[in-house]
């Protein structure tokens, strides 16, 4: 019987219950409806910022935020 992990991560003000497995960063933004062109990244436990790229491979952690930089945001 498998069990399937599941993490609760926010990503730009909504919640998300993600497997626990690697994602690409494209995955994420798809999820959450945002364009590759987006500048996505991680809020550190410090506050500072970790860029997560389309290609990029990460796996969320229980908490995590994710949002679209306003220091990068275009428009």
């Amino acid at each position: 019987m498998n069990v399937l992990t599941l993490v609760d991560v926010t990503i730009e003000g909504k919640h998300y219950s993600l497997e626990l497995r690697e994602y690409k960063g494209a995955e994420l933004r798809e999820l959450a409806g945002l364009h590759n062109r987006d500048k996505l990244v991680r809020e550190e436990p410090d506050g500072s910022e970790t860029a997560i790229p389309p290609g990029r491979k990460v796996v969320p952690q229980e908490g995590d935020n994710f949002y679209v930089s306003v220091r990068f945001r275009r428009g």
